[in-house]
């Protein structure tokens, strides 16, 4: 077995994992200039956050004033005056409104943000893009949205696959934090030289290469910045969506808050002490619960370092990287040189059952009430499988943060109506906008596109008011 790498030694790790390809590319903008975009055009209202978040008219303090005027990024400085406004308002967002999202995100990437960082700046990209994650995720490792994306990083299958991050029966590592890391930097780096500038490569990670492509070439423009200018004179297949208009600005905001989150109230966070992890390299068919104990770890420890593995056994297939905390490094490394691997049987009846969702740090199940989240399960997963939204399931559950929840919580399930949500005897249902609503929420909440929802109502973020009734399926 080979030696054992530290986490926080980004450049060797990334040497290990090299991207398998490049995602095909499709028609449309062919050549992009690599200076700044060329933004002379005025910011397109398209690109700004929606009019229910704009209700704020007070002013920054001095404090927020001189934290956002303090970004030096590199990709802060490929943003036009004409786009500032839309940062700020992202910006003022998360500062109030979505202060308590901020503040739980921050912490949550407190654990990965050193070797992130670290990952970009060995590669020669802005290290900066480490917050990238944060507006994906949370930095929560076994996210997973409505359309298929997964992990920290919100890869998508075939991408995950182009880039290294092997899925199947046994493992899912786009929830390998560690590794999605390293793919997320190399997909990064592609469309960065591919489209010319930074914000436009971060809107295609969001939007995808081909969208952002297509988008260039309707609009005539090569930039992110420029399409957003044109974006509202575009037809409804090469139009960027809402929240992808919203993707960069709230990259930027949410950077700003990062770098300068004692000066705006936020509680601090010390990445650079965050516990060091190794990675150690097991063969096919390990017993990843004998590992734990053989570690002095219980299971729960265990599998919040490791969610990429599906099963208590390790791939029968391939050696596998497992993760376990510097202090239990020896023991690590012992068992690998001489594992308990699983017999026959014991791999089919591990193939049967995907692996022991975690308890809480006391080792006890944190289920209190009608229905306990799986390991990986989203709100969003949890609505569609009962028949009700994720509205409704915050409301009932008093719920401010879905990303918040962790395997092992139990909520309660409640019905459509108690959450603004109703449905007619012609089965349309519909949505009473509140305070604070905007489009792309309440197309995550009652699962339907933003389009749909434009389409359906015949409106757009700026005439959407509170009290309005909107269709939401049909």
């Amino acid at each position: 077995m080979k030696s054992t790498m530290q986490i926080g030694r980004a450049a060797r790790l990334a040497l290990l994992w090299v991207c398998m390809g490049i995602m095909a590319l499709l028609s449309g903008c062919a050549t992009y200039s690599t200076s700044a975009p060329d933004c002379s055009q005025s910011y397109s209202a398209a690109c700004r956050i929606p009019q229910s978040a704009k209700n704020d008219t007070n002013p920054l303090s001095s404090a927020e004033q001189t934290a956002l005027n303090s970004q030096k990024g590199v990709v802060a400085k490929q943003v036009p005056a004409s786009a500032k406004p839309a940062v700020t308002e992202q910006y003022k967002y998360f500062l109030r409104n979505g202060r308590k999202t901020m503040q739980v995100f921050s912490k949550r990437s407190e654990k990965y943000l050193a070797y992130a960082k670290n990952v970009f700046r060995s590669k020669g990209l802005p290290e900066e893009l480490a917050y990238l994650a944060i507006v994906e995720s949370g930095y929560n490792p076994v996210a997973k949205s409505g359309a298929g994306a997964a992990g920290a990083w919100q890869f998508m299958k075939y991408t995950g696959m182009k880039y290294g991050l092997n899925q199947d029966d046994w493992q899912d590592e786009r929830l390998d934090v560690y590794k999605a890391t390293v793919a997320a930097a190399d997909y990064l780096d592609k469309l960065h030289r591919q489209f010319g500038d930074w914000p436009t490569a971060i809107a295609a990670y969001n939007a995808g290469e081909g969208k952002m492509e297509r988008a260039c070439a309707a609009a005539g423009e090569n930039s992110f910045f420029g399409v957003c200018a044109k974006n509202d004179q575009l037809d409804a297949k090469t139009r960027l969506k809402a929240e992808t208009t919203q993707y960069v600005p709230r990259f930027l905001a949410v950077s700003c808050i990062m770098d300068n989150l004692d000066s705006l109230g936020f509680e601090a966070i010390h990445p650079e002490k965050a516990p060091q992890m190794t990675a150690v390299k097991v063969k096919p068919a390990t017993d990843l619960k004998a590992m734990a104990s053989a570690c002095s770890m219980n299971w729960n420890e265990f599998y919040r370092n490791n969610p990429h593995h599906v099963r208590t056994v390790s791939s029968p297939n391939a050696q596998t990287l497992v993760y376990v905390p510097e202090d239990s490094r020896s023991l690590a490394m012992a068992f690998a040189r001489n594992p308990v691997t699983a017999s026959a049987d014991q791999l089919a009846q591990a193939s049967r059952h995907a692996a022991p969702a975690p308890a809480n740090r006391q080792g006890k199940a944190r289920c209190t009430g009608t229905y306990c989240i799986a390991p990986g399960e989203t709100l969003y997963q949890v609505a569609k499988k009962h028949g009700t939204t994720v509205d409704a399931l915050m409301q009932a559950n008093n719920i401010s943060n879905p990303n918040a929840l962790r395997a092992g919580d139990r909520i309660k399930v409640a019905t459509q109506a108690s959450a603004g949500a109703s449905a007619g005897k012609s089965g349309r249902r519909s949505y009473t906008v509140r305070p604070n609503d905007n489009l792309w929420q309440i197309s995550k909440r009652m699962n339907v596109s933003v389009d749909d929802l434009k389409r359906w109502n015949k409106i757009d973020e700026r005439s959407l008011h509170v009290g309005q009734t909107l269709v939401v399926s049909r």
